[in-house]
């Protein structure tokens, strides 16, 4: 079902965290601004790494920072990569295939709203999610 699942959660959270921050972060620095566990966070930046999302450099002055712009990375790119590219495909029933129309009781009713929800997450960016955030943190 598309529930996203924390590993989703903490991912969007420290990406947008470093798309406000326009520049190279360390994820411990990330993690502490954001409340994330720092190992946890850890785990994540390999596989947004090879997805072409982030850029990663070691060292004293490593960090991690976007391999391409945040405008360009939707939250569908981040759920892909974190969930698997046929989590948009699950059935409801978690069955193993779906049975589809007619077997499956829901499909005519999940289809459309799934891909409402998918459409929402290819149209909404990284970047516009921070930068959202930072004018509601501006109203304030």
């Amino acid at each position: 079902m598309m529930l996203y699942s924390l590993t989703t959660k903490y991912s969007v959270i420290a990406l947008v965290e470093l798309a406000r921050q326009d520049g190279q972060m360390r994820v411990k620095e990330i993690a502490e601004a954001r409340g994330i566990p720092p190992h946890f966070l850890a785990k994540l930046v390999p596989p947004l790494v090879r997805a072409g999302i982030l850029a990663s450099m070691r060292g004293k002055t490593g960090g991690i920072s976007f391999a391409r712009d945040p405008s360009e990375v939707s939250l569908a790119d981040v759920v892909r990569v974190i969930e698997g590219d046929g989590y948009f495909e699950e059935c409801v029933f978690e069955l193993d295939p779906c049975p589809g129309r007619p077997g499956c009781p829901l499909h005519d009713v999940w289809d459309p709203l799934r891909d409402e929800i998918i459409r929402f997450l290819e149209e909404t960016t990284i970047g516009s999610v921070a930068d959202k955030l930072d004018a509601a943190k501006e109203e304030q």
